[in-house]
């Protein structure tokens, strides 16, 4: 305790941020590990071709509703943190959704304004991937194994060092 106290202030702060980024990616990783989906995420490609596409590239998937507050006020930061990505990353945006004519409606509005494409996942697939809350982000490397899965907001540093961190996996 005495080196802690006889350490300047800066470093204590440094310390702190060190000690909580490396506590939150040790949770994501290990939730990411008991994350074994049956289905694989190319199933909600449109085509083929789309599926095929997204095979050998890492993949950040971003599960969300229509209904969640938070998932509303973290939009703005998901846009700063997609400016973190890098080109050879896949983002996949995926709605909770049911097959539905308001489900339908939805998607359509979304559809030409969203910059990245929007995907519905009905409830099995939900309940394959694990999602329990909203929103949550999947990180999967090359190969489509979930490398790290965090629900909440990620903060830009947490966010570019999962999409670091996923070529080494």
């Amino acid at each position: 305790m005495k080196i802690w106290k006889q350490l300047p202030y800066g470093w204590k702060v440094v310390s702190a941020f060190v000690f909580f980024f490396s506590t939150t990616l040790c949770f994501a990783y290990f939730k990411g590990r008991d994350t074994r989906p049956g289905v694989p995420i190319e199933i909600l490609a449109t085509t083929p071709t789309e599926a095929n596409s997204w095979k050998g590239h890492p993949k950040v998937v971003y599960f969300w509703a229509t209904w969640c507050t938070i998932c509303k006020a973290y939009a703005p930061i998901l846009e700063a943190n997609l400016k973190f990505l890098p080109k050879s990353t896949i983002f996949l945006s995926v709605l909770e959704a049911e097959d539905s004519e308001e489900t339908k409606e939805i998607l359509s509005e979304l559809t030409p304004d969203a910059k990245h494409p929007v995907y519905a996942a009905d409830y099995r697939m939900l309940k394959e991937w694990r999602i329990s809350a909203y929103p949550t982000t999947v990180f999967l490397n090359e190969e489509g194994k979930v490398v790290f899965s965090d629900t909440g907001i990620l903060s830009p540093i947490g966010f570019w060092l999962r999409t670091f961190l996923l070529r080494f996996f």
